[in-house]
């Protein structure tokens, strides 16, 4: 199987369109009910942030992110994430006038449908018709994006611009002018305040430049390699810098240990393991299997024809920046289902990408078979993974969100 360039026609806007319906209706599932359902302690925990913020304002907080007991008059600092989801949390409920669940809830999921856009328009340029139209019924379903997209965290917030990141600079890195380069730090900047691996994402990418210098491509790669990794240290010294004012650097080292290592002892297997199941809960068979032999066609083409095709280039980088957060900080993996919300792109194309290289190899009535099996699969078990896990709610996060209650 040899990647070719995508066929025609591709993914209609007008196919598309119910996708995106279902999908925000999924999103909008459940999106009233109070903090109660897995993972909603986060929401809890950032709509008070973002109520300190309105209630004191920015003169008291520093733009930080802080618990407020307004009966004791006694505030909280929490000196562990960037502070920018709750700024912005702040800032959209006084534009909407609410600070409920479902105004929450409805900011990440806003993002996410922008995350969603993007990569419809890539499966549209870039894959024949049938493959486009599969993956987009997995983005759709699984619940990595039906759940997690409108999970009140910093993830949905940063997809869509890594995602204009990692295009960005594969524009330019293809051959697109400087602007797109420009185009890719700001898009760093803008994310950096808001999580961790948005500098990561920029390092990551200057160390791709790098990398293609000295295959040969030419200086420039070298100049912008190095511009990335110099912004990246420094967009994280200045956030670092920004958010332990009121815990100091010691607790900002605690949290970074935690994400280093795990909690109790896990042989490199069980952890392996554990990630790989969450993937596959959460991505579905298919989606995990996709990205596993996708992964395996970008590698083999490699070896055989010694570079990559623009297409598979841009597919590669996904992978790696969807994948390296979950290997360097493990402590988070193992913990969180959600740390692996940066390979959607990757996990989605991967779907596409497969699909595309298997069907010259199969007949008519063979890729009917597939398609159906998929999409059945794909309906299946993310019905069940949402009904089972995210329909019910979760004794562990109400007792988690009763110890806010003290709070704004």
């Amino acid at each position: 199987m040899v990647d070719t360039s995508p066929a025609r026609p591709g993914l209609s806007r007008l196919a598309a369109a119910p996708i995106v319906a279902v999908l925000g209706a999924l999103l909008a599932f459940h999106s009233a009910d109070p903090w109660r359902y897995l993972h909603d302690d986060n929401g809890r925990r950032y709509s008070s942030y973002a109520r300190t913020h309105l209630v004191l304002g920015l003169g008291a907080t520093g733009g930080r992110d802080f618990f407020f007991d307004p009966r004791a008059g006694r505030l909280v600092p929490y000196g562990h994430h960037p502070s920018g989801l709750g700024l912005l949390l702040a800032a959209w409920f006084r534009l909407t006038g609410d600070d409920g669940p479902r105004t929450a809830r409805a900011l990440p999921a806003i993002f996410h449908l922008v995350s969603v856009l993007f990569l419809l328009d890539l499966l549209r340029r870039q894959y024949a018709r049938a493959p486009a139209l599969m993956a987009a019924l997995a983005l759709a379903l699984v619940p990595m994006s039906s759940y997690f997209g409108k999970l009140v965290n910093f993830e949905p917030l940063v997809l869509p611009l890594m995602i204009g990141l990692v295009v960005a600079y594969w524009r330019w890195a293809e051959g697109g002018g400087a602007r797109w380069l420009a185009i890719g730090f700001a898009l760093s900047a803008l994310g950096s305040p808001i999580d961790w691996p948005m500098p990561l994402f920029l390092a990551l990418l200057g160390c791709d430049a790098v990398r293609r210098w000295r295959r040969g491509d030419g200086t420039r790669f070298l100049a912008a390699g190095a511009a990335a990794c110099a912004a990246a240290l420094m967009l994280v010294a200045a956030v670092a810098a920004w958010v332990s004012g009121p815990v100091g650097a010691r607790e900002m080292t605690t949290a970074v240990g935690l994400r280093l290592l795990p909690d109790g002892h896990y042989a490199w297997w069980e952890l392996a393991g554990k990630v790989i199941d969450y993937n596959r809960r959460y991505f579905t068979e298919p989606v995990l299997a996709a990205s596993v032999v996708a992964a395996w066609l970008l590698v083999r083409d490699v070896r055989r024809y010694g570079r990559l095709p623009p297409r598979a280039r841009l597919l590669a980088l996904f992978g790696a920046l969807g994948i390296v957060p979950v290997l360097a900080f493990p402590g988070s993996a193992v913990n969180h289902a959600y740390w692996q919300f940066y390979l959607l792109p990757y996990e989605i194309l991967s779907l596409a990408y497969v699909l595309e290289r298997l069907g010259p190899h199969l007949s008519r009535r063979s890729r009917a078979l597939v398609y159906a099996g998929v999409a059945c699969w794909l309906v299946a078990a993310s019905a069940f993974t949402l009904r089972t896990r995210y329909a019910k709610p979760s004794g562990y996060v109400v007792k988690r969100v009763r110890q806010f209650d003290r709070y704004l």
